[in-house]
């Protein structure tokens, strides 16, 4: 308990101290000090697909306060649940001060790419173990994001009737290491849609996590009057991630379609089979003229 009150005094006079200077020197600062951080680089990206990262930044703490006065500047670090730390942690002075020291951020290994998160530094100057000022900046780590996708189905041939419908199922995998969203469409639709034909996807935009795989369907309806074919029917996927970063990263994916034409409507002219050849009625009556004929020039002979 004495020792507590021995402190409470020391601070009491401390601040006493203090506003003596203060009064006597009426230009004087106030007793509250400056102080402001800059860090660079504002942003940083690092790899922890392969393990561990560490990204460190350059900063320093400038602070500017009364002459005489023992200060102690406590640096902190926060990177929302990353470990960060300021080196050194804190430093003490007497009047002004710019110090350099580095923040730095252990990213664990295994963390999804395209992560973005803000990495925060303090600074808390005090005297006798009062706290005077605080300061803070902000800095962005991101984590690097590679990109891939392939395309499967288990269905590598279908066969439709023209103007009916077939749906092809078919699953698109992200094969890199963050959540991506990709476009899908038809390999040279207007080849289809120019001729009568109706294309259509359940989804043509998919989000996807990291190594996992989203399912999605086309429906295939030919026109009526396409006519007898077999085709390699092709979808194609691409990462709109990587398009962000200016990469081309896509796949593609072929199903073996065959069209059977529309059964005919019925509308053409009959083939009837004949009761007997035309004229042979005709051709039995003149045989039996001319036997009769025959037999009468035999009498009178």
């Amino acid at each position: 308990m004495g020792r507590k009150r021995g402190v409470l005094w020391a601070a009491a006079l401390a601040v006493a101290a203090i506003g003596a200077i203060v009064a006597s020197d009426a230009g004087a600062q106030s007793i509250i000090p400056v102080v402001s951080i800059t860090v660079e680089p504002l942003t940083q990206e690092v790899d922890a697909s392969a393990g561990a990262a560490q990204a460190v930044y350059n900063c320093s703490v400038f602070v500017e306060g009364l002459p005489y006065v023992r200060y102690r500047v406590n640096l902190t670090a926060d990177c929302e649940g990353w470990e960060a730390a300021c080196d050194p942690s804190s430093f003490v002075f007497s009047g002004t001060a710019n110090n350099s020291f580095h923040a730095t951020v252990n990213v664990p290994a295994g963390e999804p790419g395209g992560q973005a998160k803000y990495l925060t530094i303090n600074a808390t100057v005090s005297t006798t173990g009062l706290p005077l000022a605080t300061c803070s900046t902000f800095a962005v780590l991101t984590t690097r994001q590679s990109f891939g996708l392939s395309l499967n189905s288990e269905t590598p041939a279908l066969a439709v009737t023209a103007g009916k419908t077939a749906s092809w199922p078919f699953a698109l995998n992200n094969s890199g290491n963050g959540r991506d969203t990709y476009s899908i469409s038809v390999v040279n639709l207007q080849s289809y849609t120019g001729n009568g034909w109706l294309v259509r996807f359940n989804r043509s935009l998919l989000s996807v996590d990291a190594g996992d795989t989203g399912a999605c369907t086309v429906n295939i309806t030919p026109a009526e009057s396409a006519k007898n074919q077999t085709l390699a029917f092709q979808i194609k996927a691409y990462s709109k991630g990587a398009s962000y970063q200016c990469m081309t990263v896509e796949a593609t994916l072929e199903l073996q379609l065959t069209v059977n034409a529309a059964a005919s409507g019925g509308g053409g002219n009959k083939t009837t089979t004949p009761k007997g050849t035309p004229g042979m009625e005709a051709c039995g009556l003149l045989t039996a003229l001319a036997l009769a004929g025959l037999a009468g020039a035999l009498r009178r002979g």
